[in-house]
């Protein structure tokens, strides 16, 4: 976690006159161009890439553990910033497939904690998933209140808000896995077989 996430701006008349996100994203994926506030409180878009100034090449990490984000030293040093998203998907373990799932606050614009440098590019913030959608994935992003987004930006570790409490999440299409796909049909919901004894599955991306 986190793998994809969705982000509709044409009802956002605030996000959509900055000029930087002018369609709706219905499967936004790691390395592509995305639209974040950064720590001087910017709107601007940065890839979904990122690795350690220090790092030689690459290393290609679209998120980052908020258990170790003060210790690890891919992410000591980080700057701060803030993904906009209105929901993200998970995949779950069901009878040796992967199906995925796509969490929403009924359409309310998230915010999603997370990382960058100037150097190579930004990764989400991830934490522990809370009780109410942990059956699907064992990990689920840092959501901010709207609130609470400056104090972030300004260093402080905020890892838990009411807002997880209330994100609700049903099985969408397996068209989400490939990234080339990209129509509102992604976040439509689908009927799936009973997956009350699935496990949850690996991240379906990079693990940090």
């Amino acid at each position: 976690m986190c793998g994809r996430y969705t982000l509709t701006v044409n009802h956002r008349p605030d996000l959509l006159k900055l000029g930087l996100q002018t369609k709706d994203r219905f499967n936004i994926a790691p390395q592509s161009e995305v639209l974040v506030v950064n720590d001087q409180k910017i709107h601007g878009l940065m890839t979904w890439d990122y690795s350690p100034s220090w790092a030689k090449s690459s290393m290609h990490l679209s998120n980052a553990r908020s258990e170790t984000l003060r210790e690890k030293p891919s992410f000591r040093g980080a700057k701060r910033c803030v993904f906009l998203a209105d929901g993200w998907y998970e995949w779950q373990r069901t009878a040796g497939a992967k199906q995925p799932w796509y969490h929403h606050g009924n359409g309310e614009l998230l915010y999603f904690a997370g990382i960058y440098n100037d150097s190579s590019g930004c990764a989400v913030v991830t934490r522990a998933a809370h009780d109410n959608i942990a059956h699907i994935h064992h990990r689920q992003p840092v959501l901010l209140e709207s609130r609470a987004v400056s104090h972030w930006l300004e260093g402080h570790d905020l890892f838990a808000s009411a807002i997880t409490r209330s994100i609700q999440c049903y099985p969408v299409s397996v068209a989400v896995n490939k990234p080339t796909n990209d129509t509102a049909s992604l976040i439509e919901q689908v009927t799936v077989p009973s997956v009350n004894n699935a496990s949850n599955t690996d991240d379906l991306f990079t693990k940090n």
